[in-house]
């Protein structure tokens, strides 16, 4: 028996446990930010009303999608832009595995920011570059719905960062936690 007032961190406000809640809230957001990185890649960044433009998308039909290939300035805009995309991709794939790793394992949890950090700036330069670079006086039209989702998922990536960094306890596996006796 625990004295009074001794109890475990599981048996305040009501037997929730905080750690779980953390590392859910931080598997949450990472698979969120994952998915959202993707749906930036594949949303188009710069809208005609006839044609859209995405940044990679294989499903993408001549019919509905512009073709950047044939012009010089589109393709030193999106190319880079797509690569920049796929490395917060890739990032975001890593900070999940470190994320796992952290909970699971006794992994240190400096990856998770070793990866988050880099990943949310690299999604950050993203749609900034594109602006910066993208030729807008040359080609009619407005900035699409994957150029304003980028800020979302930054938003996400960030906050996935921060609870996987603070959330990402240990859990204690059966038979490490010593029991007294009595």
């Amino acid at each position: 028996m625990q004295p009074y007032g001794e109890a475990g961190a599981g048996a305040a406000y009501g037997g929730l446990d905080w750690g779980f809640i953390g590392r859910t809230a931080a598997l949450v957001f990472a698979t969120v930010t994952i998915a959202l990185v993707v749906v930036v890649a594949s949303l188009p960044w710069w809208d005609t009303g006839t044609f859209a433009y995405p940044l990679g998308n294989p499903f993408c039909h001549e019919q509905a999608c512009g073709d950047y290939t044939d012009s010089a300035s589109l393709r030193n805009v999106f190319p880079p832009t797509y690569g920049l995309v796929t490395m917060a991709f890739a990032l975001s794939i890593f900070e999940l595995v470190f994320l796992v790793g952290s909970i699971t394992s006794y992994w240190n949890r400096v990856g998770i920011l070793v990866t988050g950090i880099p990943g949310s700036i690299v999604l950050l330069v993203a749609p900034i570059y594109f602006y910066s670079r993208f030729p807008m006086s040359s080609y009619s039209g407005y900035l699409g719905s994957g150029w304003f989702m980028a800020f979302v998922a930054v938003v996400f990536f960030i906050a996935a960062t921060i609870a996987g960094f603070f959330g990402a306890g240990h859990i204690k596996h059966v038979g490490s936690v010593r029991v007294s006796p009595s």
